[in-house]
């Protein structure tokens, strides 16, 4: 059905109360985004698919990008006395080497995150509406074809709300991107499984976050995250999905097998460990590629436009942060009212292409998953150098930039100037 016509079924329910600016999807993105312009006075609508709170497959860690988010939202303090906290990533090499690499990091639930990001934006004043699956955008063919709000489904009836700007926070599937007509790519970047265990037996084995790279799940790596409760988060990324690697179909449960026959560890919590509800997977979209980042009064952040990291495929941190560029963008347009130059579509691009060269190298270091002999070339040579790990380190802290890790010559680099 066409989406003009959505506008002439007499079925349909009306919102009659309208918002400044509707934000569709109550993730990280959606929620951040909703809080930062309801703080700063505008009228704000948010809504989403599900009932809060509700599971969402993640790796659930938060690293430093993030925890500078929370602090910002002033949620720094509540997320953290929900969460694992860590100090460290313990990168493990084929071979089984391994080196420690520092910064500040925690593993919490999305069950548990999304519910606090969602209940400190309805505390700014947002207003949550639940059950709404995103159906088309509206436009007002009067004022240049703008957004003028968007319909939905709810419990099988048609639903109406007008709003003076839309975002778009919907995530990684491509269906709401495909119902607002503004998806370049249907094919995620990346396929992630995970499972969640429970073993009260391993903490000492497994303080901080590790991340495990073999020949056997490339072109990726799997993870075992710590969390509260003795409960553990592991799983298997697996990236260039939408390249065709290696030009067959990806079968994540078969990788995750593969995992458990050449890792040791993995093995023996599984064997030992009470594995809580189902192996389930997702996908993943990340080079901020994929979708506009802006059309007419649209904007789209978080995961929708791509923000998650090629390289490591963490998301939360930069889907929080996408998503108050675009709160900011709106602020800063609606405070510039009437000139051209400052409407929220070309602020908000240009905020995005600020981040491209650092998603590009993330992109570029993507090589250390395609290449698992290259994170044992890295491993060994950082056991051996402090400053190689310092410079590691920088690169998980997000001040230096991951380019320099993935090639020889910029190890190299880095070997030759160390102190």
């Amino acid at each position: 059905m066409k989406r003009d016509g959505l506008s002439k079924l007499h079925t349909a329910h009306v919102v009659t109360s309208s918002c400044d600016t509707l934000v569709v999807g109550a993730g990280p993105a959606g929620s951040s985004c909703a809080h930062w312009l309801a703080r700063h006075g505008r009228e704000v609508v948010l809504v989403d698919q599900h009932r809060f709170p509700r599971h969402k497959i993640c790796g659930d860690a938060l690293i430093p990008d993030a925890l500078e988010v929370l602090e910002r939202l002033g949620l720094l303090s509540d997320v953290m006395a929900h969460s694992q906290a860590t100090d460290h990533v313990r990168c493990v090499a084929p071979s089984t080497h391994w080196v420690d690499l520092s910064a500040p990091m925690a593993v919490i639930s999305r069950f548990v995150l999304d519910e606090i990001l969602l209940k400190a934006a309805v505390k700014q004043g947002v207003r949550f509406q639940p059950g709404l699956c995103l159906e088309a955008v509206s436009r007002d063919p009067n004022r240049a074809n703008a957004v003028n709000g968007a319909w939905f489904r709810k419990a099988g009836e048609r639903v109406f709300i007008p709003a003076r700007q839309l975002v778009l926070a919907t995530g990684a599937s491509s269906s709401a991107l495909e119902a607002a007509g503004v998806t370049y790519r249907r094919a995620p970047s990346a396929m992630a499984m995970r499972a969640i265990i429970r073993h009260p037996g391993m903490r000492k084995e497994v303080e901080g976050l590790q991340i495990f790279w073999h020949r056997a799940i490339r072109p990726g790596y799997a993870w075992l995250f710590p969390m509260q409760d003795h409960t553990y988060n592991l799983g298997v990324g697996v990236f260039d999905v939408e390249k065709g690697w290696p030009n067959q179909k990806v079968n994540l449960r078969n990788i995750f097998n593969r995992l458990l026959e050449v890792n040791p560890l993995v093995a023996r919590l599984l064997r030992e460990g009470e594995t809580i509800g189902q192996l389930k997977g997702a996908p993943l979209r990340s080079g901020l590629s994929g979708s506009p980042p802006a059309q007419d009064g649209l904007l789209i952040c978080g995961e929708a436009v791509g923000s998650t990291y090629g390289l490591s495929g963490e998301g939360i941190g930069k889907a929080m942060e996408t998503g108050l560029m675009a709160a900011t963008s709106l602020l800063t347009s609606h405070a510039y009212q009437g000139l051209e130059a400052m409407r929220p579509g070309p602020i908000y691009e240009a905020a995005l292409d600020a981040l491209r060269m650092r998603y590009a190298q993330y992109e570029k270091a993507n090589r250390i998953n395609r290449q698992p002999w290259f994170a044992e070339l890295l491993i060994r040579l950082a056991s051996r150098s402090a400053h190689l790990r310092f410079q590691a380190s920088e690169v998980l802290n997000e001040r230096r930039s991951p380019e320099d890790l993935v090639t020889i010559g910029g190890i190299l680099g880095m070997l030759w100037k160390r102190s």
